[in-house]
């Protein structure tokens, strides 16, 4: 049920698995960043069992994807919209973390998407709008702002550990070293990604055009700015529903993934 795929583009090679039959519905699901499109399959494998196939790509990057843009955050919306613009009818789409902001800008562009499920996007640019989310926004800003300079001096676990500690729920230490050497290796990705991700200017207003319906999931134990985010996003979104993961942090969906279908609106 778990099929890989490498297709080439107009812009590029993307690959990554397919789950499910076939001939079902499809749903596209984008990953975090620092993770890659197997971190979603367990979720993707219950959306399989209620009737549907589930596209699960790489983001620019990861796997064997490389696609052509002067920026990370551009070349990931070019794989997803690569999927959403050739479906008719639109396709419902789940986003973790990086992959529900990429999801949400191409929303706000007006690619169309039949319904829009987002865990803990990280659309940062929504807390630079109001003086009360300075405190939370700055927890992220201090994290990344030491990514590339470290990555410039060749030292990649000091990179990326404040920003993983931050946004994982884990102290760095506390995690396995195995956990530790893969995050290592994907620091160059990790810095691609939070140059542009982190600094985003987009303020909740830019979302306000989204017609789509949009269910945003937060965690009972995710990281301050990711539910100072879906606040703001709330507020902002038309067609918005506010749905809060008990038990569970911002890397829920690989460490819990049947407490998220449970809340993931396949139709």
């Amino acid at each position: 049920m778990i099929r890989p795929f490498t297709r080439e583009t107009r812009t590029g090679i993307i690959d990554g698995f397919v789950v499910g039959p076939e001939d079902a519905p499809q749903f596209l699901m984008l990953h975090a960043s620092g993770t890659g499109s197997a971190s979603l399959i367990r979720l993707a494998e219950s959306a399989a069992e209620r009737g549907h196939c589930v596209i699960l790509p790489n983001l620019d990057g990861y796997g064997a994807t490389r696609v052509e843009g002067p920026d990370a955050m551009t070349r990931h919306m070019a794989v997803a919209r690569h999927f959403l613009e050739q479906s008719s009818p639109p396709l419902p789409v789940f986003g973790h973390s990086m992959g529900g902001f990429v999801t949400l800008r191409l929303a706000a562009e007006g690619v169309a998407m039949k319904r829009i499920s987002v865990f803990e996007p990280v659309a940062i640019g929504v807390l630079r709008e109001h003086a009360e989310d300075a405190e939370v926004l700055e927890l992220d800003t201090r994290a990344v702002s030491r990514i590339a300079p470290l990555m410039a001096q060749g030292r990649a676990e000091d990179a990326v550990r404040d920003f993983i500690s931050l946004w994982n729920g884990d102290r760095w230490d506390d995690l396995p070293e195995k956990a530790r050497q893969s995050i290592v290796a994907m620091a160059p990705q990790i810095n691609a990604d939070t140059a542009k991700v982190s600094f985003d200017t987009h303020f909740a207003s830019h979302y306000a055009s989204i017609d789509a319906p949009v269910t945003l999931i937060g965690s009972e134990n995710g990281p301050p700015p990711a539910g100072r985010i879906l606040d703001r996003l709330a507020i902002a979104l038309p067609r918005a529903m506010r749905v809060t993961i008990e038990g569970a942090g911002h890397m829920g969906p690989l460490q819990a993934p049947e407490k998220f279908a449970a809340v993931l609106p396949l139709d």
